[in-house]
């Protein structure tokens, strides 16, 4: 396969949208999935607003993982396949096509059985899972498709700048249309998917010169997997492992910082929920920046600023009292995490052979997927442990960032590869 031999900032910007689109649900799923769920407990906050279903801490963090599991083993193979896949539309774009509807009807369906069946709100869940997972991969290896290796930094950047912007629309507009329903913010985000997915689909153009099986020797996920050079100077285990570890800290407060804003900061659903706006606006502003950084001064280097400044942010943060405290912390934390998200994607791409990006991008997921399985259930049983002291979470995320930075160090591939000049593959 070759990969497009020229970079354009605007074929990334609407490739962006596809990515915005995704962010901006999963940003909702994951702010409002986990109050819905503890909703209604003795010791939760009455602020939720909402009739949920009083499950505890650990049963929510269980749940909230089950999309990771299903990740697990649906996105390797969905990324394998779609490197093999041939059709008049492309590789990926099959996938984009069947999973985004399918998604929007289970997403809109969570909230309509709030309060109501346990049974019907966890089959609405599950559809959505199931068809986000189908077109995950896919949509994100489009980026080193058609990006050269020396832009891949700058162009994950212009890419999570637009997942920034669906983490702020989640956020902000999210937490407004939550006053009017539990459901409006389901709908506007499972639109704006939508909308954005179909954006991909009409104007992102797949690259040609794709490889045929009979010529790369791999034809199925067994022999895939043996071709992987693991052991070469250990770089790919290390930083997948550096990527399962950064993940758990993230996760802790994605997850639980509603659940701790609600009952540490006695704010309402809706405010706990703007919050968080902070940190992808930083995101959003810090993104492009964090690309640069990571072209200029090498992405392992990037990532290791990244890693240090998260962990001694959410250690302080784990001291919060106020909402305004939150607004000037958060801001920070979204910039630390912009170095490290970034640089990461690429530096694991760029150790693939380039007919096998579809795999790496799986591989990638794999690491991260791990973590959001372990995060959640990890950090919802310390929680536990602490008498529902939410806070206890924030010190959880400093302690792993610390064992990522430790297997990072370790890595001595994953760089910017030198162009590939147009006509070689």
């Amino acid at each position: 396969m070759k990969t497009d031999s020229t970079f354009s900032y605007r074929k990334i910007l609407l490739l962006g949208f596809g990515f915005m689109g995704v962010s901006l649900l999963w940003a909702i799923y994951n702010a409002y999935v986990p109050i819905f769920l503890q909703a209604g407990r003795s010791d939760y906050s009455t602020t939720a607003q909402v009739s949920g279903f009083g499950l505890g801490a650990d049963t929510t963090g269980f749940i909230m993982t089950l999309d990771n599991i299903a990740a697990l083993f649906i996105l390797p193979y969905v990324g394998f396949f779609s490197d093999r896949l041939r059709t008049r539309w492309g590789r990926r774009k099959p996938f984009l096509a069947a999973g985004a509807p399918v998604a929007f009807l289970g997403f809109i369906g969570i909230p309509m059985f709030l309060g109501n069946s346990l049974v019907l709100f966890m089959a609405a869940i599950c559809v959505t899972l199931l068809a986000m997972d189908a077109f995950r991969t896919p949509v994100i290896s489009l980026m080193p498709d058609i990006t050269p290796s020396p832009y891949r930094s700058q162009a994950n950047g212009m890419v999570n700048l637009m997942g920034g912007v669906g983490g702020v629309l989640a956020f902000a507009i999210g937490g407004l249309l939550f006053r009017v329903s539990p459901a409006a913010p389901f709908l506007f985000g499972g639109l704006t998917m939508l909308a954005g997915i179909g954006i991909v689909l009409l104007f992102i153009r797949e690259p040609a010169g794709w490889v045929a099986e009979s010529e790369t020797g791999i034809t199925s996920f067994r022999d895939q997997f043996r071709q992987l050079d693991l052991f070469r100077d250990r770089s790919l285990p290390m930083i997948l492992g550096a990527i399962f570890f950064w993940f758990l800290g993230y996760n802790a407060l994605e997850v639980f910082f509603t659940s701790f804003a609600v009952n540490s900061l006695n704010l309402d659903s809706g405010e706990a929920t703007f919050l968080l706006a902070y940190f992808s606006l930083a995101i959003i502003v810090f993104s492009p920046l964090s690309g640069w950084i990571g072209g200029k001064w090498g992405r392992k280097r990037s990532i290791g600023g990244g890693i240090v400044a998260f962990a001694l942010l959410l250690a302080i943060g784990s001291r919060m009292t106020t909402p305004v405290q939150a607004k000037v912390l958060l801001p920070f934390c979204g910039i630390a995490w912009s170095l490290i998200l970034v640089n990461s994607l690429p530096m694991v791409v760029d150790m693939a052979p380039q007919d096998q990006l579809g795999s790496y991008t799986g591989l990638y997921y794999l690491a991260s997927q791990l973590s959001a399985i372990a995060g959640p259930i990890l950090a919802g049983k310390i929680i536990d442990l602490f008498q529902n002291n939410y806070r206890i979470s924030f010190l959880y995320g400093s302690v792993t960032l610390g064992i990522a930075l430790l297997f990072l160090l370790r890595v001595k591939r994953g760089e910017a590869l030198p162009e590939v000049s147009p006509g070689l593959s």
